[in-house]
């Protein structure tokens, strides 16, 4: 849970250039309250209804239409396809701060990533979970180290210079919030391999619960640490991190933290990987895609041509820019988070009584915050676009892909019968 919601605070690095350290500092403690908060509760509330196969699909499919949950998986396959390309992208941003790496090596590298993870989830979903568990304490070691030596920064700490929101306070707020949100979302997203958790029910909420805290702490303590006094944040970029403990703690941290991000990019894309396989498995299931791909491998249980297929996306994907993805990703990830909210309150009213089960408390007011907060926050983001030229573009391409929805559900019934097609 922790690596498909976060990683580190690895890639963070971009919003403290684009919106300025005082804002980011304090996005960092608004988004938690205001969208992984609501969307952890909404996610624990229906794995406990449905916990299966598919998550989040089958909850939009249940509450709101057939064409619905097309849109639901439509818009996460956007999504996912942009913002697990991204971690290929950061490892090698990080590990050309230890080995210089020209422009093809880095792509060589990338692409080697890209399928060195699909065959680790070819392999099993064991694997990866163990896998994950051992790269997560890998990756946040160097982070602790880097606490552990400017904790007198954190002790007298000193707020960095500047205004909270500089002259371009719309394009700063849109894109920093943009990268903010997409490191602080993906709470739903391991709903999609519920049927292969053990006691979902019971272990998803268990689950956001320990992952909240460690995700917000280690965002704000390598930040505090690192902007304690900052004058000028202009040069932040992904991979800066390593930087500032080379400055803070000499060569051996900044080393250790630019190998922890390489380790972070890995870790995160392989267990992105873990569900993100299962959506075109879950729609070929559903008649939208060819029936080829609900093929399992019976030898480690997978559905191996759908993880070939994801693998090959990805790879195509790699030329696009770092900024351009996360625009791209927070989009499209927060139209389907409108459904799920949507889905959450219909299901409300379709099974008020849940004997046993995980629910929001608060009645209908923390419910209608629970949908609301997410979506606010999002609306703000779309300060990039107004103020924004590059983010105008991207916006563009993002609405225009969101739009063909309707073509693609209705080209991919006609073309293959879709859940109402025979059994």
């Amino acid at each position: 849970m922790y690596l498909v919601v976060s990683g580190g605070a690895y890639g963070l690095e971009d919003a403290v250039s684009l919106a300025g350290p005082r804002l980011t500092i304090l996005l960092c403690l608004l988004v938690p309250i205001t969208l992984s908060l609501p969307t952890a509760l909404m996610a624990a509330e229906l794995t406990a209804l449905m916990p299966v196969e598919g998550g989040f699909y089958f909850w939009v499919k249940s509450a709101l239409g057939p064409f619905a949950g097309f849109a639901e998986a439509y818009l996460t396959i956007l999504y996912t396809a942009v913002d697990t390309t991204i971690y290929p992208v950061l490892f090698v941003t990080y590990l050309s701060f230890v080995i210089p790496l020209g422009v093809a090596n880095q792509m060589i590298v990338a692409v080697a990533i890209i399928w060195l993870c699909g065959l680790l989830n070819v392999m099993g979903v064991r694997l990866v979970g163990d896998t994950s568990v051992v790269l997560t304490a890998i990756l946040i070691a160097p982070f602790l180290a880097l606490v552990v030596v400017g904790l007198p920064r954190l002790i007298h700490w000193q707020p960095p210079m500047g205004p909270i929101i500089g002259g371009n306070s719309l394009a700063g707020l849109g894109a920093g919030l943009s990268v903010v949100i997409w490191n602080f979302g993906g709470w739903e997203n391991l709903s999609v391999v519920a049927a292969e958790i053990e006691a979902p029910r019971r272990n998803y909420l268990r689950a956001v619960a320990v992952a909240l805290p460690l995700v917000v702490l280690g965002y704000l303590l390598p930040l505090g640490v690192s902007l304690s006094g900052a004058k000028a944040t202009a040069q932040w970029h992904a991979g800066w991190f390593a930087q500032e403990g080379y400055l803070l703690g000499g060569p051996l941290l900044g080393v250790a933290l630019a190998v922890g991000g390489a380790v972070s990019a890995f870790a995160v894309f392989e267990a992105a990987m873990l569900w993100v396989s299962r959506i075109p498995f879950v729609l070929a299931s559903e008649r939208y895609f060819p029936r080829g791909l609900t093929k399992i491998w019976s030898t480690n249980a997978t559905p191996g041509r759908s993880i070939i297929v994801c693998c090959a996306v990805f790879t195509v994907l790699l030329p696009l820019g770092f900024v351009s993805l996360v625009v791209l990703d927070v989009f499209f990830y927060m139209g389907a988070l409108v459904l799920e909210m949507a889905a959450l309150i219909r299901l409300r009213r379709h099974y008020p009584r849940r004997d046993g089960l995980f629910m929001i408390r608060g009645g209908r007011p923390a419910l209608i915050a629970t949908a609301a907060g997410p979506i606010v926050t999002w609306l703000a983001t779309f300060g990039l676009a107004v103020a924004h030229g590059d983010g105008k573009a991207d916006f563009a391409i993002a609405i225009a892909l969101a739009a063909s929805a309707w073509p693609a559900y209705a080209l991919l019934r006609w073309r293959y019968g879709g859940p109402d097609g025979p059994p």
